[in-house]
């Protein structure tokens, strides 16, 4: 195998340099089709094609770099679920892979999942701390991103909340309005008094509903001056990403 893998090198190397070059010129799909082929098994690579179709990964991949290259383009290819399945498979390959988590929370990101994305984005800015990686900057900036989106996750699920409780309590208001309205009749009343006493009961509501309203507001999260979750780590994730960006401070020798 060994002997095989030797034979192939010069053609994979012509892959790794063709992809490279495609990807530099922005030709995406062409870069994504030759990644594959530098990633598929030795016996099965082919002669580039741009018309290769189907250009999937299915067995022998060793190499977690050819993954996260392809997954950095499939990024630009906006192929978000098969860029997650590339640095999934490049993490098997090589735990301390932090192209693949930064890449992967990118596109967990893209695909809404801020859950996800905040946790796969905080690895890849531990392994870049682990190795005072000059892409600390830029992963610090993406696990803000998530978890700024996660907190906005969360706040318009409690509108959603406050809403569904605003209307739950006008409906209560207008139908006990609507119940004392029905009582009047019963009171035999004359016409002037009776549509003195609606009048009453209108405004009586008006006033409540109006009220309750503003109550809500008040309590409203963009009515206040508020502390935001995702920023209360930003001085320091910053302070940090900057010593990564500039050197940092010296390590022991």
């Amino acid at each position: 195998m060994k002997a095989t893998s030797e034979a192939f090198a010069p053609q994979l190397s012509s892959l790794m340099l063709m992809s490279y070059r495609f990807f530099q010129d922005g030709n995406w799909k062409d870069a994504e089709s030759l990644y594959s082929q530098a990633c598929a098994p030795l016996s099965k690579v082919l002669p580039f094609s741009s018309d290769n179709s189907n250009p999937s990964i299915q067995k022998d991949p060793t190499n977690p770099k050819i993954f996260t290259n392809r997954a950095i383009t499939r990024i630009k290819l906006q192929s978000w679920d098969a860029c997650i399945d590339d640095c999934i498979k490049a993490v098997e390959l090589e735990r301390s892979n932090m192209k693949a988590y930064y890449y992967l929370a990118q596109a967990q990101l893209a695909l809404n999942h801020p859950n996800e994305a905040l946790s796969s984005a905080l690895t890849a800015y531990e392994k870049c701390l682990e190795t005072w990686s000059s892409s600390t900057q830029a992963v610090s900036g993406l696990v803000l991103q998530a978890k700024k989106l996660k907190w906005e996750a969360k706040e318009k699920e409690k509108i959603r909340q406050r809403s569904d409780l605003l209307r739950e309590l006008e409906d209560g208001l207008n139908n006990r309005k609507r119940a004392e309205l029905r009582d009047l009749k019963h009171l035999h009343l004359d016409a002037s008094d009776e549509a003195e006493e609606k009048a009453d009961v209108e405004l009586s509501t008006r006033t409540k509903i109006e009220e309750l309203r503003n109550v809500f507001a008040v309590a409203d999260p963009k009515y206040l001056q508020r502390r935001v979750d995702y920023l209360f780590s930003y001085d320091e994730t910053s302070k940090r990403a900057n010593e990564m960006s500039t050197g940092g401070p010296r390590l022991p020798d």
